[in-house]
């Protein structure tokens, strides 16, 4: 259990009690956090996606697999013209009106931006940061809060010298911290050049698989397309 001057001065006033509560009620999370998030422009100077990073520090007692998450920003804007525009549609109905507007928001814009995520085995105590980017041009989203839905996950703790696997527990471990929050700040390890260094040479040899069995499945496509093609030409052997 780690605390920071503000955390100890508030505990002072609080009472120690309270605040030991606190942290080891919170000591058991996989907290995580968003952050660089930086929009890419097309040759127009229109944003296309948005790149970012997203970093998860596992303070659970067990190591967490098999992990699967989609995290889901909601655009209250456009909400509150969808209800607007449905709200317009009843009265429209109810009055026998039979102009129909040309614009729809719900057609036109999702309520909202979704990033699936896959995350790599996490031991206790141990932190990741990984690199993604989202298909919108709505990057000033994501510095808002977020919905977490855990898909799949895996827990394993290790009790009395023996393996248990919790998969029903780990779906409520996940925590998102933002940035008006200490944690955002305190919580996280800073992590070191060689970490960082490990983490590039996994994801670079994760993306040489991912490209050498793309190249693996066009040549054997190939090759059965090549086949077929043979054995669709007409056979002219011995003609005269």
């Amino acid at each position: 259990m780690r605390m920071n001057r503000k955390l100890f001065v508030s505990c002072l006033a609080l009472g120690m009690a309270t605040c030991i509560g606190w942290a080891n009620a919170a000591d058991d999370a996989i907290l995580f956090k968003v952050h660089d998030i930086m929009p890419v422009k097309d040759a127009d100077g229109r944003v296309t996606s948005c790149e970012l990073g997203a970093t998860f520090f596992n303070r659970s007692k067990g190591e967490v697999t098999n992990t699967e998450l989609n995290l889901t920003w909601t655009d209250d804007v456009v909400v509150d013209a969808i209800n607007q525009e449905e709200r317009n549609a009843r009265e429209n109905k109810r009055a026998n009106r039979k102009d129909v507007p040309r614009y729809s928001t719900a057609s036109a814009n999702s309520k909202d931006v979704v990033l699936n995520l896959r995350l790599p085995p996490l031991k206790a105590n141990q932190q990741v940061t990984l690199k993604s980017k989202i298909n919108t041009d709505r990057c000033f989203l994501l510095l808002n809060d977020l919905d977490v839905d855990v898909i799949n996950c895996s827990s394993t703790i290790v009790n009395n010298g023996k393996k248990e696997i919790d998969k029903s527990a780990c779906k409520e471990l996940f925590r998102f911290v933002g940035p008006k929050s200490q944690e955002y700040y305190y919580e996280f390890k800073e992590i070191s050049i060689d970490e960082a260094i490990i983490q590039d040479d996994n994801k670079i040899e994760s993306k040489k698989n991912e490209l050498n069995s793309l190249y693996e499945d066009t040549i054997k496509s190939l090759n059965n397309a090549s086949k077929k093609l043979r054995d669709a030409m007409p056979n002219t052997d011995g003609a005269n």
